[in-house]
């Protein structure tokens, strides 16, 4: 017997030839079911008919081989499923959470239950206080930890059923809450999809907006004060900024540390100098916040300037330190004023007259 490669064109050839082995052989037994005429035909050519039907059944072995490889294997695919998600038939305590009957869990390869990369409840369960039906488990890095330490806490992805408010936050349904779990006792919003009604910095935040859990780290050790981050992804009005695109940095009392990633929504001219819509903006960062505390940095992409009242050009390439009354600190290149454009994208439809 010649031993044939797996999927080599001569195996497809044989797997081919038998298919129409089995459908022909099919075929024929269905007229012979069917047809009185077929069968007494049989009769009349017995020893054709059996030499014919050994034949076929000869060349049916191969898919019927086929057949009974992908049968073992999909047995075996759905044992393995059925381990690594078993469910429970009484109360039980995984990671630290206490699951009812008939929660289903999510196990890794080690099929240990406190190994689970998630667990689904039959029915919305109260975890940390919040109605679940689901919680993933992951962990992150505790950034209360004395500097040059690390140490990582458990966190738990919740899949609620209804608004939740955590830590003074509403957060919405629609996108996880994730909580985390420091010291087996306190209970820390890292994160959610933030709802209708809330407010921070005397700003009523988008619902739809991302929050999570933030404090800039520097490599040499230091950190900012903030400690919440929040990615707005609706046009906003901050003082007299139009935004879109804004990140939100807010200390422990939700007042406006600072802000990141922003354009202008439209236009917007500051004291003597007027910037195009989609002029990158951010407030002053470590670079310059001894130098020019509570300036504004605006930055100029996409090949658009801004224009000076006595008719300059400040071109792409240069940042703009601005304070909010008007007031110009300098202009300095990117670099130097320690700003990093990001790529910004026109999704406008194109001039249907081009």
């Amino acid at each position: 017997m010649i031993p044939v490669p797996l999927f080599s064109t001569t195996f497809l050839v044989v797997l081919g030839v038998s298919s129409l082995a089995v459908l022909v052989l099919l075929l024929w037994l269905l007229m012979l079911v069917l047809f009185r005429s077929a069968r007494q035909w049989w009769g009349r050519h017995r020893l054709a008919c059996w030499s014919l039907l050994v034949l076929l059944l000869v060349l049916c072995v191969p898919q019927a081989y086929m057949a009974y490889i992908w049968h073992v294997v999909g047995e075996e695919m759905r044992q393995e499923e059925a381990a690594r998600h078993p469910t429970l038939t009484e109360p039980a305590r995984i990671r630290g959470l206490d699951v009812p009957a008939g929660t289903r869990l999510s196990l890794p390869g080690s099929h240990d239950w406190q190994a689970a990369e998630e667990v689904v409840f039959p029915v919305p369960t109260r975890v940390h206080g919040v109605s679940a039906l689901a919680v993933r488990f992951s962990s992150t890095w505790d950034d209360q930890a004395p500097p040059g330490s690390s140490v990582e806490i458990p966190v738990h992805e919740l899949r609620i059923v209804a608004l939740a408010t955590i830590d003074g936050w509403h957060c919405s349904p629609q996108a996880p809450l994730r909580l985390a779990v420091r010291a087996e006792s306190e209970i820390l919003l890292m994160g959610c999809q933030v709802a209708e009604d809330n407010r921070a910095a005397d700003l009523d935040i988008p619902p739809g907006s991302e929050l999570m859990r933030y404090t800039t780290s520097y490599g040499d050790g230091l950190r900012d004060p903030n400690v919440w981050r929040i990615d707005v992804h609706a046009p906003l009005q901050l003082a007299q900024l139009p935004l879109s695109g804004v990140t939100l940095l807010l200390d422990s009392e939700r007042k406006l540390y600072g802000f990141e990633s922003a354009n202008l929504a439209r236009d917007f001219t500051l004291g003597e100098i007027s910037y195009p819509a989609g002029t990158q903006l951010q407030s002053v960062n470590r670079t310059l916040r001894d130098r020019a505390p509570g300036a504004w940095l605006f930055t100029p992409v996409a090949g658009k300037v801004a224009r000076r009242a006595d008719g300059g050009t400040i071109a792409e390439g240069m940042t703009v330190v601005q304070q909010p009354d008007g007031r110009i600190e300098g202009e300095l290149p990117n670099d130097q004023a320690g700003v990093i454009v990001f790529d910004t994208f026109d999704f406008s439809p194109e001039d249907s007259g081009s």
